[in-house]
């Protein structure tokens, strides 16, 4: 069995330098790939993405900011140490300011009315990735919340700096900017640092567990990602 498919013991002794956060990606590298070089990332990095195609993609994301709330609220519930909670305050005020304040701004320049935004309906597999994702923050431990946010903000921060040297313009190029902020990278390392020091003294079924989640909030975000070119 190969390191990046053993359990987290067997990892650890076959990678002395690795640690918890680098086991589940490398875990679950196929997906991650999958993601990273997805061909919504890579139309975005090549300014290529129809116009279209991220209008339905900014609309899809703006509900899913919501149920981020949603998830990051539920961390804060079982979250039991001051410094925790203190940074999932300021994370859940980020989502509902600096996200929010992006998305209606955007949705004003491109012509997506407040009434679209309400009536706009997520079918088919995209909704995986809400569904998916509230049900574990509802029913999860602090660590598995941890660690599916972990999933999907190490992947956006992942992409967006590889994205970052191509040649988006308006708002593509603000959209993947919001994700390389000195506020947002803070984020993904908190995530890493409080993921790491948590997931490496998790009872082993725990560790499991938290591997599937990782795995099954990567191939989420793929299918979400392919729903804005379904009419394509």
């Amino acid at each position: 069995m190969s390191a990046s498919s053993s359990d987290f013991s067997k990892f650890c002794s076959e990678n002395t330098e690795e640690n918890f956060v680098e086991w589940l990606r490398q875990r679950n590298s196929t997906s991650w790939k999958a993601m990273i070089y997805h061909r919504f990332t890579q139309d975005v990095e090549q300014n290529t993405i129809p116009k279209h195609v991220f209008k339905k993609y900014l609309q899809l994301e703006h509900n899913f900011v919501r149920s981020a709330i949603t998830i990051f609220a539920y961390a804060l519930a079982k979250a039991t140490v001051i410094d925790d909670q203190n940074r999932l305050i300021a994370i859940l005020s980020a989502l509902g300011s600096e996200q929010d304040d992006y998305f209606q701004k955007t949705f004003l320049s491109i012509g997506v009315s407040e009434k679209e935004q309400i009536e706009f309906k997520i079918e088919g597999k995209a909704k995986l990735l809400s569904d998916g994702a509230v049900k574990i923050a509802q029913t999860g431990s602090f660590l598995e919340i941890l660690t599916i946010m972990l999933a999907a903000e190490w992947m956006y921060l992942t992409w967006c700096e590889r994205a970052s040297s191509g040649y988006m313009t308006g708002p593509v190029k603000q959209w993947v900017e919001l994700h390389l902020t000195t506020d947002f990278r803070k984020q993904v390392s908190w995530l890493q640092k409080r993921t790491n020091e948590l997931g490496a003294e998790a009872p082993s079924d725990l560790q499991e567990l938290c591997a599937q989640h990782f795995k099954n909030m990567l191939n989420w975000e793929i299918d979400f990602h392919y729903f804005p070119y379904e009419d394509l």
